[in-house]
């Protein structure tokens, strides 16, 4: 295993009242440089839930879902240059690359120059897909597999995916392996359909687990953590 693709939710970074935590910043950073460290290439997809999330509860009122979409795009990138900057004054190489383009700062995605910057530097991912409608689930899925990585790593906050909510029934049973038809027929929420679909067509492993473990991401990786293996 030598290339990855990281999906980081936007709530990873909130605690309490901060958008963005110093310690959630902390830890993610060491992880990564981990990874670095043992010659792995990662990219990162990173979420907005921290600044903006679509629909009534953020804004009190009904948005247009495409100008909502669009919001929500913006966080992204907002949270991936907070990564590059934290990531940068720890001594970790890492480049943004956007959906679309914002200055020099943030070139527009572009696969050939992904697939160069990676072997040297933390790829971090912004902006979706870039078009409303989609999740940042389905522009981590779209991302690895044009990135070639070998694996997707969804982070979350619960050790893989349950028939039912963990936090709510005490006899839920988490599921150690799943096919991608076993998830998406019974759609479990952990992902949308459309990234399953993706990752199904081309043979994308997804890794689902607690991104709060000690050196969670290395672990997942080598499957040395609780988790769901999502797969053919």
């Amino acid at each position: 295993m030598q290339r990855v693709l990281l999906k980081l939710s936007g709530e990873y970074l909130q605690e309490g009242a901060a958008v963005c935590a110093s310690q959630h910043l902390q830890n993610i950073q060491e992880q990564v440089a981990q990874l670095r460290h043992h010659n792995f290439e990662i990219g990162i997809v990173i979420g907005g839930g921290n600044i903006f999330r679509g629909g009534k509860h953020t804004l009190g009122v009904d948005v247009d879902r495409c100008l909502a979409d669009q919001i929500g795009m913006a966080a992204t990138l907002v949270n991936a240059l907070i990564l590059q900057a934290y990531f940068l004054t720890k001594g970790l190489p890492t480049k943004v690359y956007g959906a679309q383009a914002l200055d020099s700062q943030v070139p527009t995605f572009q696969i050939e120059n992904v697939r160069r910057d990676i072997k040297t530097h933390v790829i971090i991912f912004a902006g979706g897909t870039g078009h409303p409608f989609f999740s940042t689930d389905t522009a981590a899925a779209l991302r690895a597999i044009e990135m070639q990585a070998q694996l997707l790593l969804k982070a979350t906050k619960v050790d893989g995916v349950y028939d039912k909510d963990p936090k709510k029934y005490d006899d839920a049973k988490r599921f150690d392996l799943l096919t991608y038809h076993e998830a998406l027929a019974k759609q479990y929420r952990v992902m949308d359909a459309c990234a399953f679909a993706l990752c199904m067509e081309h043979k994308l492993p997804i890794f689902i687990f607690n991104i709060f473990e000690k050196d969670a991401i290395m672990r997942a990786i080598n499957k040395q953590i609780k988790g769901t293996l999502i797969t053919e």
